[in-house]
């Protein structure tokens, strides 16, 4: 996401990312990963289980398109790390478009680990609510 956090402000909108992990564990990481995006921590995942996001099942890292999903992260360069203590590798995650009231314009729950929109059909998903409403700004 952080490639495209131009793409998302020059269409108004800011982006956060919202992490399981607790704040100290978010902090370590930031002095390396850089991230532009703003990083929340939701250690209790009281906006997880707001936004309806579901747990999945263990085997579910077994099913051949997530093994996939995760091969093609690793070729990518992501380095996944062990779970630390209180986060749920069994959370899905999700990704939203709200407004300024933070009013829901957009869901996409994740249906397993390695499902998650692209950053452009994100955009094309906020282009096409901001052609729907002229004040779509977020």
């Amino acid at each position: 996401m952080d490639r495209h956090v131009e793409d998302f402000a020059a269409r108004g909108c800011s982006v956060a990312v919202v992490s399981q992990s607790q704040p100290a564990e978010l902090a370590r990481y930031q002095p390396a990963q850089r991230w532009k995006v703003r990083v929340l921590a939701d250690p209790q995942r009281r906006l997880y289980h707001a936004l309806g996001l579901e747990r999945t099942r263990p085997w579910i890292f077994l099913w051949p398109p997530v093994v996939l999903g995760y091969l093609w992260s690793l070729l990518r360069g992501y380095r996944p790390r062990l779970p630390r203590p209180g986060e749920d590798v069994l959370q899905l995650g999700g990704d939203f478009l709200l407004d300024r009231q933070r009013t829901l314009l957009y869901a996409y729950r994740s249906a397993h680990p390695t499902d998650r929109p692209s950053a452009a059909a994100l955009l094309a998903a906020l282009d096409a609510l901001r052609q729907a409403k002229t004040t779509g700004s977020c």
